[in-house]
């Protein structure tokens, strides 16, 4: 075989280099030369390999035929023919296929490159899956390409697995590897039998490359117009803003609910309204780290219409904290604002609001009292606390001063005995008492706390590869001077100080095998002090510290000597499993008060957890008995098949208040998604389909969202 080798100086100007070309075999007519068998010619970045190759020197017009691959950058294509000017570096190519770019690959009959590096094509199609047979492709009669931002076209075709799906007037398809920029998303649609047919648009708009924002609208068919705005911005590596705002305005309604007469017109509830969220947090310097979660809405009615999630849907909630911190080993210095309001009716505003700003707090860990076994901590703040409700309106701002110091002293410390005692001062002034309404009388609680904790001894004993665990407890507390409970205002866990003499004991059972597998304890309070200095009243569900630190369920509903016994359970067979279990049983009634369980799995693609809380009907709660869970197999990065299914189903009225079941498929190229859910809860009674349908380096289409998935 016969090497030719020859290399073309070309002098259009000072930064043109050279057009180098090997082949079998060469010809030449004056400017034009002829290679044939092998042919590689290569100038600058690009590099053309055919069977037969033409160049001529006066045009620098380079034309090549018989399997041609051309190669320029991230371009790399096949074609029948080229015609390639390496000046221009425009080009048109036959019967091309091959990729435009990372993960964008065409075919068309006729792709003509410009000067710029668009590309004009003819009777293409385009997607971004790789192979002979890629699951998806957008047929194009014709289209521009610019590798560097998008494809724009008209009269398109979408096809799925060669199915033909959609027909599409215009269509504008993002080719650069930047996750984000600005335009027009897709539209997307659902349906919802109380809200009607919804029809959504969005806008994003990528600000810089630390932040952007989405602009939301969407129709229903049977409620109206609403809308959404999101900003998102990243300012550095320690920082994060997260603003999303909802409104929407109901102009039909829905047949008017007793408890929200407040918001209805014409025997109609309208749920209209809108809801904000802040989520945010930075450095600031000098060690200062600051937080915000913000969450307001205008009424429980819209939050239940329009908000997402149960949880959301079912919360009677509004909690903002926003606060500034900073934390070193000895000293912990907080300064903030915190707000709660509490929805018991269907109104346009909370029925309890409790307030905190400003406020500042300061607390020292324990640290050793010098060389001696004592140790120390602190605890102070100065706070303005405001609350308002049906029979309590303070001032704006009630100021309170809280003083607490606290020694505490190890008595034995071993293998089989715990032994401590703690002492504590404490001292609380308020501007304002509660009397029978709220006075500007000072109000100064000084308290004295002692409490003495002894655990032990503990019995342990091998059975082979397991061994068994029993540990007693007994824990003591007595505390003084805070006598004024119904006269203090509550806002926040320092106003429910309480004066108390009591004893907890209890018994531990724990299984180890590597780990602990099992574990149940048992225990019970008992009150030497059955008023609690005078707080407990009589049938009314009262709530402060001594009878909230044993069970979350509450039993105080008048004078007690006994709390319940407190049975509380822990089962874990392996890493990826584990049951809780608690059970409340009252010896002054001789029953079971309440009870809840909640257990998870976690093993491979399969996951799962279920809870089932049960109280009894008494003189301070109604009766309730809820059965939540969720189901499934796989994840939303899994290619195959995945499936969830959750639940919250109201036992005691045999209801289900909440239930979505997901479905999705995913493939390397494309991921289909499919929703059903339903809702009977409050103002939120619905059954809805959703879904969503993402495709590879392109984006999504549909109103299931990444964070509302379950798998």
């Amino acid at each position: 075989m016969i090497q030719f080798f020859i290399a073309i100086l070309l002098f259009a100007g000072s930064e043109q280099g050279q057009v180098e070309i090997t082949a079998d075999k060469q010809e030449r007519d004056k400017n034009i030369f002829r290679y044939t068998g092998n042919v590689l010619a290569t100038y600058q970045d690009m590099r053309v390999e055919a069977g037969i190759i033409t160049y001529d020197e006066a045009t620098k017009e380079l034309t090549a035929g018989d399997h041609v691959r051309f190669v320029r950058g991230e371009e790399h294509l096949e074609a029948d023919h080229i015609t390639l000017n390496v000046e221009t570096k425009a080009s048109i190519l036959t019967n091309a296929k091959g990729e435009l770019g990372p993960g964008l690959f065409i075919t068309a009959a006729e792709a003509q490159r410009s000067e710029d590096g668009r590309y004009y094509l003819k009777n293409a199609t385009i997607t971004t899956c790789d192979g002979p047979r890629p699951g998806w492709t957008l047929a194009l009669a014709r289209a521009v390409l610019d590798t560097n931002k998008q494809v724009t076209a008209r009269n398109s075709i979408f096809r799925l697995e060669s199915v033909p799906l959609f027909y599409l007037p215009y269509v504008m398809v993002p080719t650069s590897d930047r996750a984000r920029s600005t335009g027009f998303l897709i539209p997307s649609t659902s349906s919802s039998t109380a809200k009607g047919r919804s029809l959504r648009e969005e806008f994003f708009w990528a600000i810089n490359r630390s932040a952007d924002a989405t602009f939301t609208g969407e129709y229903f068919t049977k409620r109206g117009p609403a809308g959404a705005v999101r900003v998102r911005a990243i300012p550095d590596a320690n920082s994060n803003i997260d603003l999303n705002w909802l409104f929407a305005v109901d102009r039909t309604g829905q047949a008017c609910i007793p408890l929200a007469a407040s918001l209805c017109k014409n025997n109609r509830l309208y749920a209209g309204g809108q809801s904000l969220r802040i989520l945010t947090f930075g450095q600031f310097g000098r060690g200062f780290r600051g937080v915000a979660d913000m969450n307001l809405v205008s009424s429980l009615p819209f939050r239940q219409v329009y908000e997402e999630g149960f949880n959301v849907i079912s919360s009677p909630l509004e909690h903002s904290l926003a606060f500034l911190t900073r934390n070193d080993p000895g000293l912990s210095v907080n300064m903030l604002y915190g707000r709660t309001g509490i929805f018991f009716k269907r109104t346009d505003q909370p029925e309890v609001t409790l307030r905190k700003f400003p406020a500042l707090e300061a607390s020292v860990p324990e640290q050793p009292l010098g060389t001696l076994p004592l140790y120390w901590s602190l605890d102070t703040g100065l706070a303005g606390i405001a609350r308002r409700d049906e029979s309590i309106k303070t001032p704006i701002f009630v100021e309170r001063y809280d003083l607490h110091p606290a020694f505490e002293f190890p008595v034995l410390r071993s293998t089989a005995f715990d032994w401590s005692q703690r002492l504590g001062l404490r001292e609380t002034i308020y501007t304002h008492s509660l009397q029978a309404q709220v006075v500007s009388d000072a109000l100064n609680r000084f308290s004295f706390e002692y409490a003495s904790s002894f655990a032990g001894p503990q019995v342990e004993r091998d059975f082979g590869r397991w061994k068994h665990v029993i540990e007693p407890s007994i824990d003591y507390r007595y505390l003084t001077g805070a006598d004024r409970f119904r006269k203090t205002i509550l806002v926040d866990d320092v106003d429910l100080v309480t004066n108390t003499n009591e004893v907890e004991y209890g018994i531990t059972n724990r299984f180890f095998t590597k780990r602990e597998l099992f574990s149940w304890r048992l225990s019970q309070k008992y009150f030497f002090d059955p008023t609690f200095g005078g707080a407990i009243i009589a049938g009314r569900r009262n709530v402060f510290a001594p009878v909230l630190d044993i069970t979350g369920f509450a039993f105080a509903d008048g004078v007690r000597r006994f709390s319940p016994i407190v049975s509380t359970m822990r089962l874990s067979t392996s890493a990826s499993t584990s049951t809780d279990l608690q059970v409340d049983y009252d010896t002054r009634d001789h029953l079971f008060r309440s009870a809840g369980v909640s257990g998870g799995v976690n093993r491979g693609q399969f996951f799962g957890g279920i809870s089932y809380f049960f109280t009894r009907r008494s003189a301070i709660q109604i009766p309730n008995n809820q059965l939540r869970g969720t189901f499934g197999y796989g994840n939303q990065l899994k290619p195959g098949l995945s499936a969830a299914f959750s639940f919250s189903y109201d036992v005691e009225h045999s209801l289900f208040q909440g239930s979505v079941a997901q479905v999705g498929y995913n493939t390397d190229c494309y991921g289909l998604s499919f929703e059903l859910s339903q809702f009977n809860i409050g103002a939120r009674k619905e059954s809805r389909f959703r879904f969503a349908f993402s495709l590879k380096n392109v984006g999504s289409y549909g109103t299931l969202r990444r964070q509302e998935r379950l798998f």
